[in-house]
């Protein structure tokens, strides 16, 4: 067997151990019969499926009409429709694959069995992507690490689920694969729909201004303006959004929900702990929980500060990816994430799995301790997610 489909059965036994435990844990907690189509449909999961069977609302809401989704209570300069803070692609995909079940099921149970075809097949993309690029920079035993920590951090669960990660993560790894193969055109076109399924995908370009900017010092000025132009369009989703949100909406709506449904409302993490949001509900093992993630989400910065020379000659050509790693935990930890997301956004922090990978190659028994930990966490969010908690998301 070959090291990729190793990966790829890495990656498959993970979504069976989630599997199981869902199972279990909804068996003996939760006090209901397992519902296995609805097993992985949760919070953002309705508005991805509301997308899919009705489209995004036009005209403009009255002031106040939205509710906050803590507090309970109006928010009087909330002026958008939720719908507009998810970006197209991912409810365009699951009605696509969720069509040929329309003639013999109903509509919302097609477009779930449409997410979930979606985001596990996505899944799977991903991690052979994955594995490439990072056997392409460092060694066959880190790659494997890499993938083994990919699939089993406890983020991982929204791959499996009615939700955007899986495809988010397999257009991004499958644009820089294509932007190392220097086919410039695919990686453009993959980055271009990265940037439609989340908000965030616009950070996208970064790599490609990095790799860009290696490239002029190198003096080959053609390939750097390539770069830089297909950066451009890599990133304009985001743009082009909010102009079809204004032609539709009279708002520029994706500035404005995310304004609402994050920064408007929430601090940055270091803030929320004690924040009164939050405050009611963050009991001490539930804190332990996320702070546990907040450290493995930033052993990277550790890593980069100590090995900066290496990164910076050795490891060079990931640069782009660290750079890409920064802005998505810029985001996470001080714009965009409620405290319970964060894990959830930090599936596509790439260098995190990286250097968990090289710790276990350095040093079994230290790499043991931190798959442990990080399969501890797996388990503790399968339990939140199956007990249709809020937390996680």
């Amino acid at each position: 067997m070959n090291n990729l489909c190793k990966a790829l059965l890495i990656a498959i036994s993970s979504r069976l151990f989630i599997i199981i435990v869902s199972t279990l844990f909804t068996i003996i907690f939760s006090n209901q019969h397992v519902n296995f189509l609805n097993m992985f449909v949760r919070a953002d999961s309705a508005f991805y499926i509301g997308i899919a069977k009705n489209g995004y609302p036009q005209g403009v809401p009255a002031p106040g009409s939205i509710m906050s989704t803590n507090s309970g209570s109006p928010v009087p300069d909330i002026i958008a429709y939720p719908q507009w803070a998810f970006f197209p692609l991912y409810s365009v995909a699951i009605s696509i694959a969720g069509f040929l079940f329309n003639a013999f099921l109903p509509t919302q149970q097609s477009l779930i069995i449409g997410g979930y075809i979606v985001s596990n097949a996505s899944f799977l993309v991903a991690t052979v992507f994955f594995y490439k690029i990072t056997e392409k920079h460092f060694s066959q035993k880190v790659a494997l690490a890499s993938v083994v920590f990919f699939s089993f951090f406890v983020g991982g669960i929204f791959y499996s689920g009615v939700f955007s990660e899986a495809l988010f993560v397999a257009l991004s790894l499958g644009t820089f694969y294509f932007m190392e193969q220097n086919n410039l055109p695919v990686a453009m076109l993959l980055g271009f729909l990265a940037s439609l399924t989340r908000s965030v995908g616009f950070l996208i370009f970064i790599p490609f201004i990095i790799l860009a900017l290696q490239q002029l010092k190198q003096h080959n000025k053609i390939q750097a303006l390539k770069l830089t132009l297909t950066s451009i369009i890599v990133a304009s989703p985001y743009l082009l959004w909010n102009i079809v949100g204004y032609f539709r909406t009279g708002l520029f709506p994706v500035h404005v929900i995310a304004h609402d449904s994050n920064w408007g409302i929430y601090p940055p993490l270091i803030n929320q702990f004690s924040n009164y949001y939050v405050s009611p509900v963050l009991t001490a093992p539930l804190a332990t929980f996320y702070i546990t993630g907040l450290v493995i989400m930033l052993i990277p910065v550790a890593y980069f500060i100590i090995r900066i020379k290496t990164v910076f000659t050795v490891e060079a050509k990931t640069l782009g990816y660290w750079a890409f790693y920064a802005s998505l935990l810029y985001a996470t930890i001080f714009t965009n994430a409620t405290l319970f997301s964060t894990l959830r956004y930090a599936v596509p922090l790439f260098p995190m799995y990286w250097v968990l990978a090289k710790i276990y190659t350095k040093n079994t028994v230290v790499g043991q301790i931190m798959f442990c930990i990080t399969l501890s966490m797996l388990i503790i969010g399968v339990y939140f997610f199956s007990i249709n908690s809020n937390y996680m998301f």
